[in-house]
């Protein structure tokens, strides 16, 4: 059983920086968990220098990167190999950060580490959503075209919305319980947005559509959920 990423693989951006809203300078220790090459793990720590970040990758091209950028990194296929037993009950914060639906079986994943989280510790989830409003407007022309990067990743291997993120990956885990669902998108304004509306306005009409309409304006959905060991 193999997932889409490889050995061969190498993801290096300027960090997810939106995931980070969601973490403090109490989480002291954080699974970064397909951390590509350890952007947002390298941002965690500019923002909280005492925070240690251990990264996860089957790519040895970003092993050898993820090592400068985080505290430490392992080089291993999640779904087939597990973490070492000092691991366990050590992590405070576990992300999941456009890794799951590159995934075989993103739900028994989750799971799998759930053991490395701390009790009351946090599931950190991003994804791309497939019901964002231009892939709905790719559709309606007849295009369903797989890309390099993007919603239609030609690695990605589970397609998500808003609606149907939390049902498939949370709600089955009893010990998990959401705290946030939430979207990060942006609202089409056309030359409105560039021209006429100020930053403030387009903000204000942003959140809007993000918070009546994530369905349609969300690019990227957030899941972020508590784990209860005992619920």
């Amino acid at each position: 059983m193999k997932t889409t990423l490889n050995s061969n693989s190498f993801y290096s951006n300027k960090g997810n920086a939106k995931v980070i809203q969601f973490i403090n300078a109490e989480d002291y220790m954080i699974l970064d968990v397909g951390c590509g090459a350890g952007d947002t793990g390298k941002l965690i720590r500019s923002m909280y220098p005492h925070t240690e970040v251990v990264g996860i990758t089957c790519s040895q091209a970003e092993y050898a990167q993820a090592n400068q950028n985080l505290s430490s990194c392992i080089c291993m296929n999640i779904e087939q190999d597990s973490l070492p037993d000092k691991y366990q009950n050590l992590f405070d914060v576990i992300l999941f950060s456009h890794i799951l639906e590159h995934l075989i079986n993103p739900i028994e994943t989750i799971r799998k580490l759930l053991p490395y989280l701390k009790p009351n510790g946090k599931i950190i989830i991003a994804l791309p959503n497939i019901a964002h409003w231009r892939e709905r407007w790719k559709l309606a022309l007849g295009r369903f075209e797989y890309t390099d990067s993007g919603v239609m990743d030609k690695t990605h291997l589970h397609f998500y919305t808003f609606y149907t993120a939390p049902k498939y990956l949370i709600d089955p885990i009893k010990e998990l319980k959401i705290e946030h669902h939430l979207v990060n998108g942006s609202v089409p304004l056309a030359f409105l947005r560039h021209y006429l509306f100020t930053p403030a306005i387009k903000q204000w009409i942003d959140r809007l559509g993000a918070k009546y309409m994530p369905n349609l304006f969300g690019g990227e959905i957030l899941i972020i959920a508590i784990y209860l060991p005992n619920p």
